[in-house]
C-alpha cells in the first residue's frame, strides 16, 4: 500500500518514500501492520516441493521458453478469458506471458471506437506507452509498485481518491469503498512537493488533461480488497473511450463479475 491520503487529486514525481524503499518487515514500528508486502513464515507444501523436483528432473521444461509464453499456456488463457470478455482472442498477437506479478498485468487499450485487450506485463505497459511527461491516473490507495514503474518511464502519477465506507456503516466491507467517476474529470488537486527541498504551488485542474495517457485499475484491489462493480468499470471505460486513453487493469486475483 502506498500513496498519500487526501480528498483531492495529487501529482507525484518522487518515489523516495515508496514502501519497498523506506519500509520493510524489519524496520516497521512494532504496533504497525505492513499491508504492502507479504512475508512467508512457513515452507512450501510437500506436493509443491515434489512437483518442483519432478520438473527439474525432466528435460523438456529446462530450456528457454518461447518469448510470448508456452503455446499450451496461452491457449488456456485464451479459453479462460474469451467467455469473460465476450470476444475471441488471438494467442499470437493478444496474449503474452510475463514474469511475476510486478511485470504481469492486463492492459486494455481504449479508443473511441473499441476496447481491445493485450495481456502484457505491467512494467512493459508503462515502457511501451509512456513518453516523458505523460500522466497516469490511479486510484488511491494503490499497489506500491505503480509509482516507481510510472516514474522510471518518464510518467507522472495523478491520484483520484477511493472513498472509505461511510461512518454510519456499522460493519463495513471492502464493497463499501467507492469511487466517483466524475472526479476523474473534474476534481481539483494539489501538487506534492518534488522533494524535501522544494515546494510546488497548489493549482486547480481537471484530472484528465491533454497529457493524460493511462488509467490504472486494480480489481480486486490491493490493499482494501474492493472488487470494482460492472457499473464502475463501464464508467471508467466510457472515460477511456471519450479521451482515447489506455486502461491498465491489474487483476492479479481474478474474479467473475455477476
Amino acid at each position: 500500500m502506498s500513496g498519500p491520503s487526501s480528498s483531492k487529486h495529487l501529482f507525484y514525481e518522487s518515489f523516495g518514500s515508496h514502501t519497498s524503499v523506506a519500509g520493510s518487515a524489519v524496520n516497521l514500528p512494532k504496533d504497525c501492520i505492513n499491508l504492502g508486502q507479504g512475508y512467508m513464515n512457513f515452507a512450501p507444501p510437500g506436493w509443491i516441493i515434489k512437483a518442483t523436483e519432478q520438473a527439474l528432473n525432466t528435460v523438456a521444461p529446462n530450456h528457454y521458453s518461447p518469448p510470448r509464453g508456452r503455446v499450451r499456456l496461452r491457449e488456456a488463457l485464451r479459453d479462460f478469458y474469451q467467455p469473460l470478455l465476450g470476444r475471441s482472442l488471438d494467442t499470437d498477437s493478444e496474449i503474452l506471458v510475463t514474469s511475476g506479478a510486478n511485470e504481469g498485468a492486463s492492459a486494455y487499450a481504449g479508443t473511441r471506437q473499441y476496447l481491445k485487450i493485450h495481456c502484457i506485463g505491467q512494467y512493459s505497459v508503462f515502457t511501451a506507452f509512456l513518453e516523458q511527461g505523460d500522466e497516469v491516473i490511479m486510484f488511491e490507495p494503490f499497489f506500491d509498485q505503480y509509482v516507481p514503474s510510472v516514474t522510471f518511464n518518464g510518467g507522472r502519477a495523478v491520484y483520484v481518491p477511493m472513498h472509505p465506507p461511510a461512518p454510519h456503516i456499522e460493519k463495513p466491507t471492502s464493497a463499501d469503498w467507492t469511487i466517483d467517476p466524475n472526479e476523474v474529470r473534474y476534481l481539483s488537486f494539489k501538487l506534492l512537493p518534488c522533494d524535501i527541498h522544494s515546494q510546488r504551488a497548489s493549482i486547480d485542474r481537471h484530472a484528465v488533461t491533454p497529457r493524460t495517457k493511462m488509467i490504472v485499475i486494480n480489481t480486486p484491489h490491493n490493499p482494501v480488497g474492493k472488487v470494482f462493480t460492472r457499473t464502475e468499470l463501464e464508467a471508467i471505460a466510457k472515460i477511456a473511450e471519450e479521451y482515447n486513453l489506455i486502461v491498465m487493469s491489474d487483476e492479479v486475483v481474478s474474479r467473475r463479475l455477476n
